[in-house]
């Protein structure tokens, strides 16, 4: 599919397509590489021609107002935070203009004063990201400067972050897990999960079973993550020889879906302590 674009008449003659662009848009050097060929930024046109130009360019760091994707629950708001409940299979927030099935662009589509916050970043006011599989709670924050305070802090804050999954076999694991992540932030790439304390990054997770399908022999385990670490409590997992059921990227036997859910987050501001909980409809139907 080609690449939507908008036009522009310019209204004075332009001695090369990089001069106006930097200028006009304040582009950097790194954007202009990525929306375009050098050929082109070399161009030289005269006033009233019309400049065709990727909408994701023009639009860079604005989300997309139409929303295309499921029905998003709202689970709570108040004075500081919008609270919801993300879809599985689902963006947090999108990485350009075009997209729109993201949680952002149902936000600007229903509750556009939420996004001004932040302004500067594509996360907006997401205190914590929940992977593309994952379903769940997510907080988002009102201002930026409770955003401010409570990103940088947010394991001290964040009291409880229980977390249902799926995972094939009668398993029996129970207790509290420390183990050493790698390769955290490499996209596209398994991060690698060692017991040897001079591997990487410290992640904990607490593990109890909760329910033995005896007719398709898998469990279903609550998981208190300690940590926020990449792909954390799907690598742990897989680790210990339990990966989540529909998690082929670490192992998993193919389902409709990664069976992760982000079920309950306990915080703690000091004046008042809050809990916020997401039903995990439709997470038994295997």
């Amino acid at each position: 599919m080609e690449p939507k674009t908008t036009d522009i008449c310019l209204l004075e003659d332009i001695s090369s397509v990089e001069e106006f662009l930097r200028s006009e848009f304040h582009a950097s050097s790194n954007k202009l590489k990525k929306h375009f060929k050098k050929s082109f930024l070399g161009m030289s046109f005269v006033k009233r021609n019309i400049l065709s130009l990727p909408i994701d360019f023009v639009n860079d760091g604005e989300i997309n107002p139409s929303y295309e994707g499921q029905l998003i629950s709202v689970i709570h708001e108040d004075e500081d935070f919008f609270v919801f409940s993300k879809n599985p299979n689902q963006f947090i927030h999108p990485l350009t203009y075009s997209e729109s099935d993201n949680c952002l662009s149902y936000i600007r589509q229903t509750r556009p004063d939420l996004l001004a916050v932040n302004v500067e970043n594509y996360d907006r006011g997401l205190l914590y990201r929940l992977d593309y599989e994952t379903s769940g709670v997510v907080i988002y924050a009102k201002t930026t400067e409770l955003y401010k305070k409570l990103r940088e802090n947010f394991n001290t804050i964040a009291k409880e972050k229980i977390y249902l999954c799926w995972v094939d076999g009668n398993m029996s694991l129970t207790g509290p897990f420390v183990h050493y992540f790698n390769s955290g932030e490499a996209k596209g790439k398994r991060v690698k999960v060692s017991d040897k304390e001079d591997f990487g990054m410290r992640g904990e997770l607490s593990l109890r079973p909760l329910e033995h399908n005896k007719a398709l022999n898998m469990t279903l385990v609550e998981v208190k993550l300690k940590s926020g670490l990449r792909h954390q409590i799907r690598a742990q997992m897989a680790h210990l020889g339990f990966p989540l059921k529909g998690d082929k990227f670490y192992g998993g036997s193919e389902a409709s879906r990664l069976y992760l859910h982000a079920s309950t987050y306990k915080i703690d501001l000091g004046s008042k302590q809050l809990i916020f909980h997401s039903e995990s409809h439709n997470f038994n139907g295997l």
